[in-house]
């Protein structure tokens, strides 16, 4: 299934080198197939800059938010049985793999 795009033209001024300098990456390093899909690919990763830096600021705000701390802390109260039993069973097949490899090692030295 094909996403169909819908575009608005719009006319844009930049300085003078930094249009060179687009124009040459476009041209001898292959940045994009064109200048337009150069300037729709910076806009695009501007934009996911500007989004993870608001996540950001909403996970640093976290760090300040009583309720939510309080309510992390229960959460992960919750859980430290379930955690305490997946890490015994993970320590408990790491064992057993170390066990097979000091084996199979010794089998071969013989």
């Amino acid at each position: 299934m094909s996403s169909v795009h819908q575009y608005q033209t719009t006319t844009i001024r930049l300085p003078k080198d930094l249009y060179e300098q687009a124009r040459t990456a476009v041209k001898d390093a292959g940045a994009a197939s064109s200048i337009n899909d150069f300037l729709v690919a910076a806009v695009e990763e501007k934009l996911q800059q500007l989004r993870e830096q608001e996540i950001d600021a909403a996970f640093a705000e976290m760090a300040h938010d009583a309720e939510y701390q309080k309510s992390a802390i229960e959460m992960a109260k919750s859980f430290e049985r379930s955690d305490w039993e997946a890490y015994q069973v993970s320590e408990a097949a790491q064992n057993a793999d170390r066990t097979t490899k000091t084996r199979s090692t010794k089998t071969k030295a013989r």
